[in-house]
């Protein structure tokens, strides 16, 4: 059974290897299957994701939040 989704919150950034999304708290979750976001970059995002590792998210969703 795959695990239900996560609905996180946070600040959408970029590096040179692809899309990450800043947590409040510290945590920074690399985001798989992001398409390019030019206009949500460095805003609050809103990202629905299934987890795939302890640092890796597999992006189903993401909007400004």
């Amino acid at each position: 059974m795959a695990a239900a989704p996560l609905r996180l919150h946070g600040r959408l950034r970029r590096n040179a290897r692809g899309f990450l999304l800043e947590m409040d708290d510290g945590h920074v979750w690399r985001l798989r299957g992001a398409q390019d976001f030019p206009p949500l970059l460095d805003t609050a995002v809103i990202v629905e994701a299934r987890k795939a590792s302890s640092i890796l998210l597999d992006v189903l969703w993401m909007g400004p939040a």
